[in-house]
Parts: C-alpha cells; sequence; structure tokens
C-alpha cells in the first residue's frame, strides 16, 4: 500500500480511504442483517471477509497519515520536523478506533451465530454420545463374555475419535466462556478409554475360570474317540446399499437376529445391527450416533425403504431390458428368470400391481424373440386357456414358466456339441474374417448388415469386458480398431480412440490394458 501511496496527493489518498471505509461499512451492514439466516460456510467466509476489507481501511488510513507528512515535508518554509495538526491526529485515530471496534463487533456476532446455530448441537451430540457410552461400558460386569466387551469398547473408541474431531473443528469458534469446560470432558473421554482397555484382563480372567468350571463338571467318559460334526456358524445377512433387497434383508435379519439372541438385549441387538451394514453407509448415515436398533431401523428405512420408488426402479430395469433373438436360448432363459425374480421382489413389498399393468405386459411380450411371440399368440387365442385382459401376465408368466425348461435344454444341447467350423475359427482367427463368420451375420446379435464390424453392434456396447474379448476373438476381429483386416494393413484411425491421453492404440469400447 505505501508504494501505490507513492506519488498520490492527499486528496486521492481521502478518497482512496473513503472508498475502503465504504466497503467495510456495507460488509458490516450485510452480515448484521443477514447473519441467523446463513449457512455455516457463508458465515466462516464472510468472517473472511471482514477481516480482509478491515485491513484495507487500516491500511489505507496509514497511507494518508505518510501522505500528510509528506504534503508537511514538501513546503520550503518547513525548517523542522513535519508535525501533523490536531484536526488530522484525531481524524487518523478516530478512523483506526471505529475500524478496530467494528470488526470485534462484528467477529464476536459471526462467532456466536456459528456456535449457536451449528457447532454446539454437532460437538455436544458427539460428546453426549461418547459419554453415554462410556458409561455403559464402565457398567458392563466382568464375565466370560470377552468378545461382545471388546467389540462395545471398540465402538466406544470410534464415538471419543468422533468427539475430538468435532472439537478441533470448532474449537476456534467456542465462547470463551465454555471452552474450557468442554476442553474438560474431552480430556475426561481421553483418560477413560485407558481404564477401560485394562479390564480386558478382567474378562479373559473370568474366560479363563469358567472354562476351567465347565471342564471339572464334565462327566469322565471313555477314551474312544468321538466323532466330530463341526457346523459352521450363520451370519446374519448383511445389507450392502441395494434397495431391492432392503425389506427382504431386513425380514431375514429380524428372524436370525431373534432366534441368535433370544435374550432380547437393546445393546447386542444394535451392535449386531451395526455390523450387518455396509461401512460406507454406517459413516454416511452415522448410524453409530443412534442409540437403539430400532432408530437405526428408522434411517435406513427413510433411505432406502421407499416401497413406491422401488417398486418404479425394479419396473423400469425390467423395461430396459433388450429384446432376445430366437437363436439365443440363454438370453431367453434370462428374461424369463429376470421377469420372475422382478415379481417376487414385488410380492415382497406387496406391489404386484406395478408389473401387472398392461403397459408392463406389453413391454415384455414385445421382448420375446419372434418364435416365441407366436407360439404365445397361439396360447392366447385358444379359448381353453381362458386367458383374460385382467390375467393377462399371471398367464404370460405360466406360459414363460413352461418354456423356461425347454429354452434351457437347447442352452444345454448348444454347449454339448461343439462345431468343428468354430474350432478352426478360434484356431485360425487371431487377426483374419473367415468364411463361415460371413455367412453367419454378427457373432453377437446376429445381424448381418455389421457382421464384420463390431464397432457398429450396440448390443455388444452393453457386453462385459470377458465377452466383449471372446467375441473379439471369436469373429477374428482387430484387438486395436474391432475391424477385420490382414494382419500387415494398418487399423482406420476413424475407429481408435481419440483421446489424447492415451499412450496406445486402442478402441473406444475396450479400456486400455
Amino acid at each position: 500500500m505505501a508504494d501505490q501511496a507513492a506519488g498520490k496527493s492527499v486528496e486521492q489518498l481521502k478518497g482512496v480511504r473513503a472508498t475502503a471505509k465504504r466497503s467495510f461499512s456495507r460488509l458490516v451492514n450485510s452480515i448484521t442483517r443477514t447473519h441467523e439466516d446463513m449457512t455455516e460456510e457463508e458465515l466462516k467466509d464472510s468472517f473472511n471477509r471482514l477481516t480482509m476489507e478491515a485491513e484495507k481501511v487500516m491500511e489505507a488510513n496509514d497511507d494518508l497519515e505518510a501522505g500528510f507528512i509528506t504534503e508537511l515535508e514538501a513546503k520550503p518554509d518547513t525548517s523542522e520536523a513535519a508535525v501533523l495538526t490536531e484536526q488530522q491526529r484525531a481524524d487518523l485515530a478516530k478512523t483506526a478506533s471505529e475500524c478496530e471496534l467494528k470488526l470485534k463487533e462484528i467477529k464476536t456476532l459471526v462467532r456466536e451465530a456459528l456456535w449457536a446455530n451449528f457447532g454446539s448441537a454437532e460437538l455436544s451430540t458427539a460428546l453426549q454420545a461418547a459419554e453415554a457410552e462410556c458409561e455403559h461400558v464402565a457398567a458392563i460386569t466382568p464375565d466370560g463374555n470377552y468378545e461382545v466387551y471388546d467389540f462395545v469398547l471398540g465402538h466406544l473408541k470410534e464415538l471419543v475419535g468422533v468427539a475430538k474431531e468435532r472439537y478441533s473443528k470448532w474449537k476456534h469458534w467456542i465462547p470463551s466462556g465454555i471452552r474450557r469446560d468442554l476442553q474438560s470432558n474431552i480430556q475426561k473421554l481421553e483418560l477413560c478409554v485407558p481404564r477401560l482397555v485394562s479390564r480386558k484382563a478382567d474378562f479373559l480372567e473370568m474366560r479363563i475360570k469358567e472354562d476351567a468350571d465347565h471342564l471339572s463338571s464334565l462327566p469322565v467318559t471313555s477314551s474312544c474317540p468321538m466323532p466330530i460334526i463341526k457346523l459352521k456358524p450363520t451370519a446374519l445377512p448383511k445389507f450392502l446399499g441395494n434397495k431391492r433387497d432392503f425389506h427382504r434383508w431386513k425380514k431375514e435379519w429380524e428372524v436370525l437376529q431373534g432366534q441368535a439372541e433370544p435374550s432380547g438385549s437393546k445393546e447386542i441387538k444394535k451392535f449386531q445391527l451395526l455390523d450387518s451394514v455396509d461401512e460406507k453407509i454406517t459413516r454416511e448415515l452415522r448410524l453409530t450416533t443412534y442409540n437403539t436398533a430400532d432408530d437405526i431401523f428408522r434411517v435406513l428405512e427413510n433411505r432406502f425403504g421407499n416401497q413406491t420408488s422401488i417398486a418404479i426402479e425394479i419396473v423400469e430395469e425390467l423395461q430396459r431390458m433388450p429384446a432376445v433373438k430366437s437363436h439365443q436360448p440363454r438370453k431367453i432363459v434370462e428374461l424369463i428368470q429376470a421377469v420372475e425374480k422382478a415379481l417376487q421382489d414385488l410380492v415382497d413389498l406387496g406391489d404386484t400391481g406395478a408389473i401387472k399393468n398392461p403397459l408392463v405386459t406389453k413391454s415384455i411380450e414385445s421382448k420375446l424373440p419372434e418364435t416365441l411371440k407366436k407360439e404365445w399368440l397361439i396360447y392366447v387365442a385358444d379359448s381353453r386357456n381362458t386367458v383374460t385382459p385382467e390375467k393377462r401376465f399371471d398367464s404370460l408368466l405360466e406360459f414363460l414358466k413352461e418354456q423356461e425348461t425347454i429354452y434351457e435344454q437347447l442352452d444345454h444341447l448348444r454347449e454339448e456339441e461343439p462345431s468343428k467350423r468354430e474350432r478352426v475359427e478360434l484356431k485360425h482367427s487371431r487377426t483374419k474374417f473367415t468364411k463361415s463368420g460371413s455367412d453367419e451375420g454378427c457373432v453377437v446379435c446376429g445381424d448381418g448388415k455389421h457382421k464384420k464390424k463390431l464397432y457398429f453392434c450396440r448390443q455388444f456396447k452393453t457386453l462385459k469386458l470377458a465377452e466383449k474379448k471372446a467375441a473379439i476373438k471369436k469373429l477374428g476381429a482387430c484387438w486395436s480398431c474391432l475391424d477385420v483386416h490382414d494382419k500387415g494393413s494398418y487399423c482406420k484411425p476413424t475407429y481408435l480412440c481419440k483421446n489424447p491421453g492415451c499412450k496406445e492404440a486402442h478402441a473406444p469400447l475396450l479400456p486400455m490394458p
């Protein structure tokens, strides 16, 4: 600022200071009016901007003082050191004092708003959860159940870590009157954990004692070896975040948990539920902060259990399936099984009407191959089958189940009859297209329009990487451009990846190896 002030007149420096004061005053007024409605990020940003604007005012004030002195020294009749007038000193002091007071006042206002609206609840919740868990762990009486104590102790460590993290985040915004008390609470939690960890020895000692008592109470048996049957323990089902599986998972979990823990302990049920939910979901929804399994189920239900959205998702996924051809028995079986699974999922939701909608039934019919579609229409026309509009979906599903076994057998026959022509192709088609492939059409969808050009096949784009590689190998296409050409020929640049970051030529539909 001193360099910027050089060469400016006093009047210009006064103008710079007036501009800085106006900008500072506008920001002060804006914060004063809207601080109660600001978000956490907006309040912190306003705090930083306030400091910057105040610094500009103070620097402009210092530059003006330097300008006054320079102007006095420039007068030819001045032999003594330049001294500011009383009015000039008062003006400079007033500006500095008002700026500092207003800065301190608004900073305090922003701190109080941040703490009252955001920090207090967040830190208090974390501290209360950690303190309550600390009391709970301390109240557990040492017994032989060492694993349960170790589990709840690990959960306590997680909650204490969360509380310390929240304290570090809000440390600079905590009012000075309660900062010492909160710091003391954090220190108590840190001291509590090592003391509770040392109690593990008591649990291990009780375990050893119980095992010894149990062995001494057993009757003396024959030394003849007895056959031992080892049963694998049944684990509770784990929820990974798929909405379609939520209600079925919840029902199975509650049944198995009730059988495994007949005592009905709320604490054990809560910890078993947390262990049965994916860690990513637990962190995202902060499930460890809830007190009971019922509260955790309520949060999970709100996120994953909306039956209407699940039903829509099931139907839309079914409608997105592509139509299948007559020469693809495996695809036909997969379509039938997808319809059966969608119906079963909707039965679990209690909303079968979503899939029995005439539009959905028509969409399923349109995906059938021509031969199967013809047989279905003949089935509908037969009066003995009594296919009515209201029961059209049920009749279609019954018809498809009968066809499923037939197409399963057709698929097995195709696998059990290796073609000599295919063996020749797999052996010699590394970079050259064979005549048999040309006659049959596309190796993926059977379409003759793009039989030698996999990059035009829509169905090829939806295949998994392993299936894509198998199709390329069967066709004998080039691994770089997916076209069929001689080994010595160059790849057409039109069908190569145009990403400048790729160091080697490859097709856009295949990732870099």
